[in-house]
């Protein structure tokens, strides 16, 4: 199990543990950002910076808690960042809180790190032939779990040297027997990874956080500010206190350190330490050791307590380093140096190279393709993904540790198309269910209409024949003559009525042939031209030369036409342009006929009345309210729509869209029955 993992229900892909992985030990399956154990350094990188605290540490308090239970001697191990972790806490409180948890004693790993120091000043000084220069410090577990991962050609350069813990874990259990139980704690992650580490078994058991410790004490109902003081216990440390500073470890050895001089390289930080090793493998470093830790410093580790900054922490450990210094018996500490010397402090590194898959170019050009990137200059290299470009991505997707998802401006251009996509679909479904609502509506209509002008058109013929025959009857300077013509001109009206009726509720039978609809255009303005409503009337026409033929019923089209131009002159009493246009539309399938008059307009209220049988606005007599409907229908049975848009006072605008239908066969499988009988 990993030392550190995912609570996948707090974890919100916002992929910064990923970008502040240093190993890009983080893959992600299903929008879930989960840790690779082969790859983790237990850097804790990724705790510190996840905001919804979704990163969880393997818990070292069971273990302890056990420890503290049993008969063993259990020893605290406490590491030199402690001064900072506990502001406004003395030493001794400290103590005295660890022995009330019950802890049989209470060790500073400072003395491990002047023992260590030792190792390293006589490494310096005798050298050894199978080490190369320059050495890197191996105090840090981060550092070296890097390096045997990801640079093994860089473990020659490995100091060949245990860390402070395992160095005091070892000297303790010197100390006290084998069967002692040494419990570590301090800020680091990385720590717990070390413990697991077969080259240092059986000198730490188990590892707990700064973090952990507060927890405990919490549970134990422990106020470590109220606690009885108590003392540490030997051996003391002395200079080993300024490890977890930069350039601790240099002051602490006694080693010289100064800008000027290049055979000592101190940095820390893991974006720092990175490129430094790239300088290492790149042969452009020419000293003799680096000092370096994954975090700026200890001091700045995971669980370290940060409500202060770096420089308050950094100033509680000098001057802790400081008061203790003045009290330090050195010649007991030396007697103490002397005494652990020979505690076995070397420990050997292997190559754990994690071998990741190289894809191909033409691959992530494939994968780059997935997320539209298909030309150097879509690669934005935003690192919102979690990786520093594109490229490196796309690498991680081929390797599996990455999801298409993770690209989050292809995913913001895939929901907006989504959005418009269902945006469209939705405008679709409304038109589709006003269609259905209209022509269930006029089905309605249309079966009352058939049946109110077949019982009107007898009785009308019948009043029509008898006035007919009074007519001639009547001697010519008759007076009623007159009214017997305004009965047969009302008859007239009202059988023009009946027949628009008929029209309107007939089958629908259409006799389809091959067409061009352009001729029907030109037929219906040159028939308009010449009555006196159209004299002030302009037509431009915009008709392309190229316009498909289509299979249609030409004279119930001619009417519909008719309609249209009717409705727009009636519109411009003054005169005006009826301007009709052709587009065809081969991918949608489809031809778009407009007619834009530039009239009056019509009400935003009547809009969605007009293809209503029997709505008009005009005045009683002008007109039947069936033109619209009966365009309406003819458009319908042709498998095609029709839609109007109009503002008051500037005009109106009818599009008709018809099918582009290779031959009769198609039609007759596309076309949709027009039924209102």
């Amino acid at each position: 199990m990993a030392v550190v993992r995912t609570i996948e229900e707090r974890c919100k892909r916002c992929y910064t543990c990923i970008r502040e992985c240093p190993a890009k030990a983080i893959k992600v399956e299903k929008g879930q950002a989960k840790v690779i154990e082969e790859r983790c350094l237990g850097c804790g990188h990724c705790v510190l910076v996840c905001s919804q605290k979704a990163k969880a540490v393997e818990d070292g308090t069971e273990n302890c808690r056990a420890f503290l239970k049993g008969n063993d001697r259990t020893v605290a191990l406490i590491a030199p960042s402690f001064p900072a972790a506990f502001p406004g806490i003395t030493p001794e409180k400290i103590v005295g809180a660890l022995k009330q948890l019950g802890f049989d004693a209470v060790i500073e790993v400072a003395f491990g790190a002047d023992l260590v120091n030792l190792k390293y000043v006589e490494l310096l000084e005798k050298g050894e032939s199978e080490l190369e220069t320059p050495i890197i410090t191996t105090s840090c577990p981060a550092i070296y779990e890097y390096v045997q991962k990801y640079d093994p050609e860089l473990i020659p350069n490995l100091a060949p040297i245990v860390s402070p813990m395992v160095a005091i874990g070892r000297v303790v259990k010197h100390i006290y027997g084998s069967q002692t139980k040494t419990v570590f704690i301090g800020p680091c992650t990385a720590k717990k990874v070390e413990k697991r580490d077969p080259q240092t078994l059986n000198a730490i058991d188990e590892v707990l956080t700064f973090y952990e410790l507060k927890a405990m004490w919490r549970e134990e109902k422990i106020k470590p500010s109220e606690a009885v003081e108590g003392n540490f216990d030997p051996p003391f440390s002395h200079t080993g206190k300024l490890y977890p500073i930069s350039g601790g470890f240099l002051k602490s050895a006694g080693l010289p350190f100064d800008i000027t001089n290049n055979d000592i390289i101190v940095t820390e930080g893991k974006q720092r330490i990175l490129k430094l090793l790239d300088s290492v493998k790149n042969r452009q470093i020419d000293a003799k050791i680096l000092d370096v830790l994954f975090c700026e410093g200890c001091i700045n580790g995971p669980f370290m307590d940060f409500t202060l900054n770096h420089f308050a922490r950094k100033q509680y450990i000098v001057n802790y380093n400081e008061n203790r210094s003045a009290t330090t018996d050195i010649d007991t500490w030396k007697k103490n140096l002397d005494k652990f010397k020979n505690t076995s402090l070397r420990r050997r590194f292997k190559d754990c190279y994690i071998h990741g898959r190289e894809p191909r170019e033409e691959e992530i050009t494939k994968i780059l393709a997935g997320i539209n990137k298909f030309d150097p200059t879509d690669e934005l290299n935003c690192g919102a993904c979690g990786y520093d470009t594109c490229y490196d991505y796309a690498t991680a997707v081929y390797n599996g540790l990455a999801e298409e998802e993770m690209c989050l401006p292809h995913l913001i251009e895939k929901q907006q198309a989504m959005q418009k996509e269902l945006q469209s679909s939705l405008r679709e479904l409304e038109e589709t269910q006003n269609q259905l609502i209209q022509n269930e509506k006029l089905a309605s209509i249309g079966q009352l209409a058939a049946g109110v002008a077949h019982e009107v058109n007898n009785p009308l013929g019948s009043i029509m024949l008898y006035a007919h025959l009074v007519l001639k009857q009547m001697q010519p300077d008759d007076p009623k003559i007159g009214d017997l013509k305004f009965i047969m001109e009302e008859s007239k009206r009202c059988q023009k009525i009946v027949s628009g009726l008929l029209n309107f509720a007939r089958q629908g039978k259409l006799y389809i042939k091959a067409c061009r609809i352009g001729d029907v255009i030109y037929r219906m303005i040159d028939a308009l031209k010449k009555q006196q409503q159209f004299q002030n009337i302009r037509f431009i026409a915009d008709l392309p030369p190229t316009l498909p033929e289509l299979w249609l019923d030409k004279d119930q089209i001619y009417q519909v036409f008719l309609n249209l131009a009717m409705n727009a002159a009636e519109a411009m009493p003054s005169g005006g342009d009826i301007r009709i246009t052709i587009r065809s539309d081969r991918q949608c399938g489809h031809v778009l006929i407009t007619f834009a008059d530039n009239g009056i307009g019509i009400p935003a209220e009547n809009l969605t009345k007009l293809f209503t049988p029997f709505f008009t606005t005009k005045q009683i007599g002008s007109g039947t309210g069936l033109g619209l409907p009966i365009a309406y229908g003819i458009v319908k049975m042709h498998k095609g729509n029709i839609h109007v848009e109009s503002k008051e006072g500037k005009g109106t605008v009818f599009t008709i869209e018809l099918p582009i239908l290779q031959d009769a066969e198609l039609f007759k499988e596309k076309a949709m029955d027009f039924n209102f009988g």
